[in-house]
C-alpha cells in the first residue's frame, strides 16, 4: 500500500516541485504534500486506488476564495508498478 501511495504521490506532486515565483498563498499551500489527506483502497487483480484530497485543516486560514477540493484518484498496478489511470 505504501509503495502505491509513493508512486502516485510522485506523479501527483513530485518531490522538490515548487510553485511559480508569483504563486498566490493558496497555490503555495496546495503545492505542499502535507496539505493532502491520502486514502488507499485495494482493488482486484493487484490494483490499488489512491485518493488525494485537500485536508480540511490545510490552507484554511488563507484570504481569498476557498480552495476547491476535487479529489484526484490514481489506479496503481502493483504487479508492474505502473499508473493505470488518473481521475481528476
Amino acid at each position: 500500500m505504501a509503495a502505491s501511495v509513493a508512486l502516485a504521490m510522485e506523479d501527483f506532486l513530485p518531490l522538490g516541485s515548487k510553485p511559480p515565483g508569483n504563486a498566490s498563498p493558496a497555490e503555495v499551500c496546495v503545492n505542499k504534500r502535507e496539505a493532502y489527506d491520502v486514502t488507499g483502497v485495494p482493488g482486484k487483480d493487484g490494483v490499488v486506488f489512491v485518493r488525494f484530497s485537500i485536508s480540511p485543516m490545510a490552507c484554511r486560514d488563507l484570504a481569498g476564495p476557498a480552495i476547491s477540493d476535487v479529489p484526484t484518484v490514481y489506479a496503481v498496478d502493483t504487479r508492474q508498478w505502473v499508473i493505470l489511470s488518473i481521475q481528476k
